[in-house]
């Protein structure tokens, strides 16, 4: 059945291939507009926000530094690599204990979420991002499940340098080596980036080694762009110190867990990814395509013995199509998309580091077929839009611990139809409101599935999460302000989050609760001052509450409020980067009994440009935690004896030296 549709799919792409004519060399570059919204990229009734980077501004040093500046948006966990970067949306991914749950990452046109709803960011160029466009509106219309947001990624189309060579040293023998290399002529362009990054880490235990490769390349003709990515990550070791209780962080911050190093927790990843863009016009309208792949193999050491040694082999692959159209004051699309993952997934027991007698034995597949319509009726002072989806989700596994045999353990199908209507209005001075109604849900992952506390298998009990949602919005746009108010509501059932049990603690298990309610307002602001500058201030305020058998209480692992202030200004070659953060109280667990206090975090960053005759010399330097404040980089919600805490690191610096050809 997925292969007749992924033919049907393909074939549609081919036919649409050959009514096109391409025969011209000139390069056409993408226009600068919203691209998650779909349609209506200039004005959509979607709250989505942007961040942008110049080639020669002060580059992010990770992917949560170049994330951090959008309202609505929570990220943590920066340090523990063998974790994750943990990404929250309006509170839809919170529960995830490592990587990204409930989101949907996109890559220059290429999903990197699986179609069970996984991302990990760890294999992204952040220091090649151009911008991010963060859609924070229910989007599951859009882009399926596991869409409670959307955050797509683009890296530079043209660099106006050809070769850049840079090294980085900082503070807990931290390392950096990174080189670009690009061509640009009438006819493609070409951009080749290879780096490692290296770190002892502030705690123990806490040591990474990462290397990437990311090659991109674009071809124009007269009515088709082609885009080619491909991406390598290589991750030999990643140490994970594990969770402290608060008497432990009192005693040593920097310490790791004593079972974490007597069980030698840690992870190895190595990840490839390759995806094709085809981009052309027909006389129906433009159609936008792509095919991908992605292979990920996974062992990780959890800090227990019976299943604690994970080998984790992943394949997914999938295809997307969509045809754009407009007529007079109306304008649609439609689309479809087929994904395929398959997870082969094998634990043994971890015998203090070394790999022991094997548990389970299985191989999880999650496969996806969707088809979608927008539509929205144009007219000077307002905008109707509406949408729906459809999505057929099939989830099976094959238990192969018997012997000399394989049988179905779990199958099981799920459908979704998800609605969308918006509707914004112009007002006089370059302001509009909007209000949209979305749907969203989530199915459980696979990991989320097969962590069973019964043993092997899928766990029966675990659902998917359903969610409705109404944005009410005002953004207004001039030469030197832009600014954006969004007010939200969101109703969740069955909520998953995360748990752990005696005995298997290290272990994440997961659970539905009963219903959630998220009620917040989001403002962002923008404001350029000449030659003093820009300044930019995000805020966000919400309740996260939930109930569950009569139980009240608020999600844990998210801030009810945080607040961003950054300062940028460039004079002739100098830059210079202030942001300062405040970020309020959270609950650690779903009892709300603990609370970790609020924090207020200060960076800043200078850069100097010294140019020659024949290349130019760029000098940076980064101060980290700036005033030495304790906090903690990542809450593990949950966890079990009150091994919540992983201690931030204090006051640290980055020196970088690039050399530009």
């Amino acid at each position: 059945m997925k292969t007749n549709k992924l033919f049907i799919l393909l074939a549609a792409l081919m036919f649409f291939l050959n009514v096109s004519a391409f025969n011209s060399d000139t390069l056409v570059l993408d226009q600068i507009v919203l691209k998650t919204p779909l349609i209506n990229q200039n004005n959509p009734a979607l709250t989505v926000s942007e961040i942008s980077y110049g080639e020669n501004e002060i580059r992010p040093i990770n992917f949560q530094d170049a994330i951090d500046f959008s309202a609505g948006l929570w990220i943590t966990n920066s340090e523990n690599q063998a974790q994750d970067n943990r990404m929250a949306i309006r509170g839809f991914g919170a529960r995830s204990a490592f990587g990204i749950r409930g989101l949907k990452i996109i890559l220059d046109g290429i999903p990197l979420t699986t179609p069970d709803g996984q991302s990990q960011v760890d294999n992204i160029p952040f220091q090649l991002i151009k911008n991010i466009e963060v859609m924070k509106s229910l989007s599951s219309t859009r882009y399926g499940n596991a869409s409670g947001g959307v955050v797509s990624i683009k890296t530079f189309d043209n660099m106006s340098e050809k070769l850049n060579f840079g090294i980085g040293y900082g503070s807990y023998g931290y390392k950096n080596v990174q080189g670009t290399y690009s061509t640009n002529n009438e006819k493609s362009i070409s951009i080749l980036n290879i780096s490692q990054v290296e770190s002892d880490g502030y705690r123990e235990h806490s040591s990474y080694l990462n290397k990437s490769l990311f090659f991109k390349h674009y071809r124009g003709f007269e009515n088709l762009n082609l885009r080619f990515n491909l991406l390598y990550f290589d991750s030999p070791y990643a140490y994970d110190p594990g969770g402290l209780n608060i008497e432990s962080v009192q005693e040593n911050r920097s310490q790791a867990r004593d079972r974490n190093v007597l069980y030698n927790s840690q992870e190895s990843v190595q990840q490839i990814q390759s995806g094709l863009v085809l981009d052309w016009k027909t006389k129906l309208g433009e159609v936008n395509s792509n095919l991908y792949y992605s292979k990920r193999d996974f062992i990780g050491l959890l800090p227990f013995t019976n299943g604690g040694y994970v080998n984790l082999n992943r394949n997914f692959y999938g295809a997307e199509i969509s045809l754009k159209g407009k007529s007079q004051n109306f304008e649609w699309i439609i689309g479809t998309s087929i994904q395929d993952q398959n997870d082969d997934r094998k634990r043994f027991e971890n015998n203090e580091g070394e790999k022991g007698l094997k548990v389970v034995d299985q191989i999880e597949s999650f496969n996806s077929f969707g088809t979608f319509i927008l539509g929205s009726f144009n007219k000077p002072k307002y905008s109707l839009q509406a949408g729906l989806r459809y999505d057929f989700h099939n989830i099976s596994l094959e238990d192969n611990m018997g012997i000399d045999q394989q049988f179905i353990d779990y199958s099981k199908q799920l459908k979704a139809f998800s609605p969308n209507l918006g509707l914004i209005y112009s007002l006089s001075n370059n302001g509009e409101i909007y209000i949209n109604y979305g749907h969203a849900y989530e199915t459980p992952s696979l990991s989320e599935l097969s962590a069973n506390p019964s043993g092997a298998g899928f766990n029966d009990e675990l659902s998917p999460m359903i969610s409705r949602g109404l944005d009410l919005g005002f953004r207004k746009l001039s030469q030197k302000l832009s600014l954006s108010l969004t007010l939200f509501f969101i109703e969740s059932k069955d909520e998953i989050v995360r748990y752990e049990l005696e005995g298997f603690d290290g272990m994440n298990f997961y659970r539905n609760l009963g219903t959630s309610n998220r009620l917040g307002t989001e403002f962002y602001a923008t404001y350029k001052f000449g030659k003093a500058g820009v300044l930019n201030a995000s805020y966000t305020h919400a309740k996260y509450k939930f109930e569950n058998q009569g139980v009240n209480g608020s999600l844990a692992g998210i801030p009810k409020s945080n607040f961003l202030f950054e300062w940028l200004y460039n004079y002739k070659d100098i830059y210079l980067k202030l942001d300062v953060k405040y970020v309020n109280s959270l609950f650690a667990d779903n009892n709300n009994e603990v609370i970790v206090p609020s924090y207020m975090l200060s960076n800043i960053a200078i850069k100097n440009k010294f140019i020659f005759k024949s290349f130019s010399l760029d000098i940076a330097l980064q101060i980290r935690n700036l005033f030495n404040k304790y906090y903690f980089d990542n809450i593990r919600t949950n966890a079990f004896g009150n091994r919540f805490y992983e201690p931030a690191s204090l006051r640290n610096f980055i020196i970088s030296i690039n050399t530009i050809f």
